[in-house]
């Protein structure tokens, strides 16, 4: 009889423990997805983030605002910027661009407590300048620029980095046309020029006449006859 409650005993006890440790397990999916960090995971360069949703991995670009490269005056702010406003922070934001040609997601973020545009916020400390042709002229970002160039603030400081940057890239303008019409020098043709300083064009009847020297780029004073390098005139 003994033996057979020591038994009994001895089974409670196992059931007990089972029970109990089992009422603190979780399955590993679940605890993977309580272990996932959701929001801005990683700062890629100013402006552009991953953001960790429940079901994805998206890269975001700020919309409105462009920041310094790597290799200009500034960039070490911007990344700062960056990092202290977004990461580890509570953050809305609205699409604004489903893709960009860089393929990244653009959005207006808001962060903080108070809500505070994120790109307004870069623009008024001079980390970034407005990217009026994405915004159509945003006012309060208009405004917010205004008051950092004013004050030399940030990037501002610097001159315009963004304008020589964008000069790097522009196309250039065929130049054939305006060559052609404001060179009056033919690469074939050669001209007389007296000792005098006169020009004189083959056709004219003082070409290769005293002394003188031919010349494809003459300088000097145009025959009245011939007209030199201004024949139409």
């Amino acid at each position: 009889m003994i033996k057979l409650q020591k038994s009994v005993f001895i089974l409670s006890g196992l059931f007990c423990l089972i029970l109990f440790q089992g009422k603190g397990q979780t399955s590993v999916g679940e605890s993977n997805e309580s272990s996932r960090i959701l929001g801005v995971v990683r700062i890629i360069q100013p402006g552009v983030f991953d953001y960790q949703s429940r079901d994805y991995l998206v890269r975001m670009r700020a919309w409105g605002v462009e920041f310094p490269l790597r290799n200009q005056p500034g960039y070490n702010e911007a990344i700062h910027f960056t990092e202290k406003n977004l990461l580890n922070k509570n953050i809305e934001f609205v699409l604004k661009q489903e893709f960009d040609l860089q393929n990244l997601k653009v959005v207006d973020i808001y962060t903080g407590v108070s809500k505070e545009n994120f790109s307004q916020l870069a623009i008024e400390e001079g980390i970034g300048r407005h990217i009026e042709s994405e915004t159509d002229r945003n006012g309060k970002f208009s405004i917010a620029q205004l008051k950092a160039k004013r004050k030399a603030l940030g990037i501002w400081k610097y001159g315009d980095l963004f304008q020589q940057k964008s000069s790097q890239f522009d196309v250039p303008h065929p130049l054939l046309k305006t060559v052609v019409e404001q060179n009056p020098f033919s690469p074939g043709l050669n001209y007389w020029v007296t000792s005098f300083g006169k020009i004189h064009r083959p056709e004219c009847s003082f070409y290769e006449r005293g002394r003188g020297e031919l010349s494809r780029r003459p300088t000097g004073s145009d025959c009245r006859i011939c007209g030199g390098t201004k024949p139409d005139r």
